[in-house]
């Protein structure tokens, strides 16, 4: 049986654990109350092409999603139609492109009868993303499906590993958002550009993974005790190691410079840039409500919502 289904999931940023969850290290991942909204339906009438595509999103991620959704079902005879709207700034850090494969995923699995599990749901989504970024950790996939705070690690047989951390929304208050700009850079050419640096520079990027590895466990410590000054440390160090790995364009370290001379941290949530004025998603974290008020932000930072 084949009918209309909509679809609705959040965004999500990424605390702690860039680019090393890529590598089987952990991530702490939080979905945002960014939404995206998606249709599918069959086609109103017969056509070239068994699909249409009509998104908000740019590039072609949305017909991959499709592909990979029906592959096997038994798709209506006039095809489907997609219709995406979304609020989640893409190519940013803020789980966009998470957020089209599971949405696209579940929405056309359901319209076309197959009431699939989340677990398939998320091997499908995963395997969207792996075709967009050429290799994906699973962590946004598990943050946008499953909600929540939540700790994830991939496996080496591929798996995923994922626990709620119970989190009190005052110690979420640490932190703010605010997106500095689009990467020039996709998270895939970012993802391609630490690779190479590991080919290249193993210690380097080892020395790197091993703190972002040991912050991460740390960051997810003091989640569970709320403890809002040990977060701000593991932000700062986080940094720190990001910016070995070259994933920190020059513009945005020099203004969370400026924001730790203000007494607080900030840290990317994402792929990051290399170059550029603009890094997408932006955590900035210290415990005190006032403080974040008096904060005198970068230039061209836009304030987000709230993790």
């Amino acid at each position: 049986m084949t009918g209309e289904a909509a679809v609705s999931v959040p965004g999500k940023t990424i605390l702690f654990g860039e680019h090393a969850a890529v590598y089987g290290h952990p991530a702490v991942v939080t979905a945002l109350d960014l939404r995206m909204m998606v249709w599918a339906k069959p086609r109103p009438a017969a056509g070239p092409g068994a699909f249409r595509v009509k998104s908000d999103e740019p590039g072609d991620l949305a017909d991959v999603a499709v592909e990979i959704a029906t592959d096997g079902l038994n798709v209506p005879p006039e095809g489907l139609e997609v219709h995406i709207e979304s609020a989640i700034p893409p190519g940013s850090g803020f789980g966009s492109s998470a957020a089209l494969a599971v949405a696209v995923v579940a929405a056309c699995r359901r319209a076309c009868g197959d009431d699939a599990s989340p677990s398939e749901i998320a091997r499908l989504a995963l395997a969207v993303e792996t075709r967009q970024h050429g290799r994906a950790s699973g962590v946004d996939v598990e943050a946008v499906l499953r909600g929540g705070v939540l700790w994830c690690r991939r496996r080496t047989d591929g798996s995923l590993e994922r626990e709620e951390i119970p989190v009190a929304a005052a110690t979420l208050d640490t932190f703010r958002m605010f997106h500095s700009g689009t990467p020039l850079q996709s998270t895939g050419e970012m993802v391609a550009l630490v690779r190479r640096l590991m080919d290249d520079e193993p210690v380097r990027v080892g020395d790197a993974f091993a703190t972002i590895d040991q912050v991460t466990r740390d960051g997810s410590r003091a989640l569970l005790r709320g403890d809002g000054a040990a977060l701000v440390d593991a932000v700062r160090a986080a940094e720190a190691a990001l910016e070995l790995i070259d994933v920190v364009p020059a513009g945005v370290r020099d203004a969370i410079r400026g924001i730790e001379a203000q007494g607080g941290a900030a840290k990317i949530s994402g792929a990051g840039g290399r170059t550029g004025a603009g890094a997408g998603l932006i955590l900035v974290a210290h415990p005190d409500a006032a403080w974040h008020d008096r904060l005198v932000r970068p230039s061209g930072w836009t304030p987000s919502i709230r993790a």
